[in-house]
């Protein structure tokens, strides 16, 4: 997947715009894995001579745009693709069941937690929408996940490029371990705000509490 993006964007008019394209197409269901378009990114910024932190500023704006599209849809017309045979026959009810459980139990956490599981990101915004979730907080808390993942994987293929371009097959070895160093520190962020929200979630309620007597 990474080299045929590559080739496909390298030394044309696309190498800075293709992967935002991309990065909008998957708010429309393409399914490619958005770290690889985002280390694409970075290893085109490397061949361009761009710096890491223009290409992640424009790549962020592109991700959030693919969010913010799956958002809407659900939005707009969440109430009806949920209940339509055939998205039930791709998504089935006990699936939409265990994301709307997701969603109710982490609430606005869920949106951040969301960002950083590749397979349920877009059911869950998309079920975010559907419910009717205020913008304003899809856009935050999605924007702050989107805030340290989407610098990291820019980062990443912009200094990988440089290091091994020479040897596409050690690139390629090297970017499977890295990704796979990428999907361990995921889910300890992950980990670490779900505890980080619950222990706020606690103090808030004790302080409620406390504050009722």
């Amino acid at each position: 997947m990474f080299e045929t993006l590559l080739n496909y964007f390298q030394n044309s008019p696309l190498s800075l715009w293709g992967p935002f394209i991309v990065l909008l197409l998957c708010g429309l269901g393409l399914p490619i894995p958005e770290d690889i378009v985002l280390i694409t990114a970075g290893v085109l910024g490397q061949i361009d001579g761009r710096s890491w932190i223009e290409i992640s500023a424009l790549m962020y704006a592109g991700v959030l745009g693919g969010d913010t599209i799956t958002f809407l849809a659900g939005r707009h017309v969440g109430g009806w693709v949920l209940t339509s045979r055939w998205f039930q026959r791709i998504f089935p009810p006990q699936k939409q069941a265990k994301v709307v459980d997701f969603f109710d139990k982490n609430g606005s956490m869920g949106l951040f937690i969301g960002r950083f599981l590749p397979g349920l990101r877009a059911p869950i915004f998309f079920t975010a929408g559907s419910m009717k979730v205020p913008f304003v907080k899809f856009l935050f808390f999605d924007g702050l996940a989107a805030l340290i993942s989407v610098p990291v994987f820019v980062w990443l293929g912009h200094w990988m490029w440089g290091k091994f371009h020479d040897d596409i097959e050690l690139f390629n070895r090297s970017l499977h371990k890295t990704n796979q160093y990428a999907g361990w520190a995921a889910i300890v962020i992950v980990v670490v705000a779900v505890i980080g929200f619950l222990i706020w979630r606690r103090k808030r309620r004790i302080r409620k509490e406390a504050e009722k007597v």
